[in-house]
């Protein structure tokens, strides 16, 4: 009995011990189950650290957008400086200001136009000339506006804004220059010969040294002024070469023409005829004939800012070649007035050379194409003429 009763005690002592041990087990994984809590209460914290820092970074985002957007309304709705001035006071301002510089004010907003009105700006119309149905507008007032547009210029011709690419090179005018009224008004054009194609406008000339000071690309570099054709006259059967290219000395722009005129020999010698009919002469420059006695003698028009060299190249049977070689210096390219462009284009001539000017030096003197390779360049292509035309 007494046996049974201590196994049985023994028996409850173990269930208390598995019971105890089962108890420190679940405590166990109640600590663990407790870390993993702290755990994942340590990433939700930082979960919620990180998105606290999102709201602040959008918020920000928000801010520097709104910020942004009244900056745009302030920029949009702030008024030139001007505005702020009372408008009899900028009234009186205007009547201070040269008529151009006035209507350039007007042209400034819609407000100052209305307050200035169109007094200026009518004041800058010129009235209609006989068969002329363009309106036109003071040059000095255009030119003024033609500052702002790189890629435009005023036409002194026609007295509007161009755009420069739409002026053709000179090589290509014959037809239309880009403005009707400079091709129709042909006082103002410079031909190195009666009936060759190569015509010089001055807006060609005012375009090419517009690009030559400001480096700005206009479309008329100095290629525009190279040019070789060869014609033939059956009147007097004599076959030429007209050849040119072009340089800026000292912001001026020069012109270097070679004309070569062969003339075949004949039982009749016409040499001496044409040479009277003015076949060489004339070619020089419209002052030729004023002075023609001593005129080849100077290698240089007193009348234009011109040198020229002659020489005269026997071709035994065949006959003989007259080459002229000439400097024309065009001026600036400034304004149509300047006296040196006037001078080529008035027969009367408006400029006075001044001995020693040496417009062949300082052309030969700038860097490019040598006289010698431009000479022998033209001896070859009136071979290539002349064995092309016997054959």
């Amino acid at each position: 009995m007494m046996n049974r009763i201590t196994q049985t005690a023994q028996t409850d002592a173990v269930v208390i011990t598995e019971k105890k041990a089962t108890t420190q087990t679940d405590a166990f994984v109640m600590a663990e189950k407790k870390t993993t809590a702290q755990t994942d209460a340590v990433i939700i914290t930082e979960k919620k650290t990180t998105a606290q820092t999102d709201e602040v970074a959008i918020a920000e985002n928000k801010t520097l957008a709104r910020n942004n957007v009244l900056t745009h309304e302030q920029r949009k709705s702030t008024s030139p400086a001007l505005l702020g001035i009372p408008a009899e006071i900028i009234k009186m301002i205007a009547e201070f200001l040269p008529e151009k510089n006035a209507a350039c004010l007007t042209l400034c907003s819609r407000s100052m136009k209305e307050v200035l009105g169109d007094r200026y700006l009518k004041a800058m119309h010129i009235p209609y000339k006989p068969l002329s149905f363009l309106p036109r507008a003071e040059i000095t007032f255009l030119e003024l506006l033609a500052r702002d547009l790189p890629q435009h210029f005023a036409c002194f011709e026609c007295d509007r804004i161009h755009q420069a690419r739409t002026i053709k090179w000179p090589n290509n005018t014959k037809d239309h220059l880009g403005c009707e009224t400079c091709t129709r008004r042909r006082h103002n054009v410079y031909s190195l010969k009666l009936e060759s194609p190569f015509r010089i406008h001055f807006a060609q000339i005012y375009l090419a040294a517009k690009q030559h000071r400001t480096g700005i690309d206009l479309g008329f570099p100095l290629q525009a002024f190279r040019h070789q054709e060869v014609t033939h006259s059956r009147f007097t059967n004599v076959t030429s070469v007209l050849s040119v290219d072009a340089r800026f000395v000292s912001n001026e722009l020069v012109l270097r023409s070679q004309t070569w005129d062969f003339v075949p020999r004949s039982p009749m010698d016409r040499d001496a005829e044409i040479l009277a009919y003015g076949g060489v002469t004339r070619k020089v420059c419209k002052h030729s004939e004023r002075d023609s006695d001593c005129f080849f003698t100077r290698a240089q028009c007193h009348y234009c800012p011109m040198h020229f060299v002659t020489k005269q190249k026997h071709h035994g049977d065949a006959g003989n070649v007259f080459i002229i070689t000439r400097w024309i210096n065009l001026g600036a390219g400034l304004d149509p007035k300047d006296r040196k462009w006037q001078s080529h284009i008035r027969r009367e001539g408006l400029f006075r050379t001044q001995p020693g000017v040496g417009i062949k030096k300082a052309f030969e003197d700038q860097e490019g194409l040598s006289l010698e390779e431009f000479t022998s360049g033209n001896e070859k292509l009136l071979r290539e003429w002349r064995n092309q035309a016997s054959n």
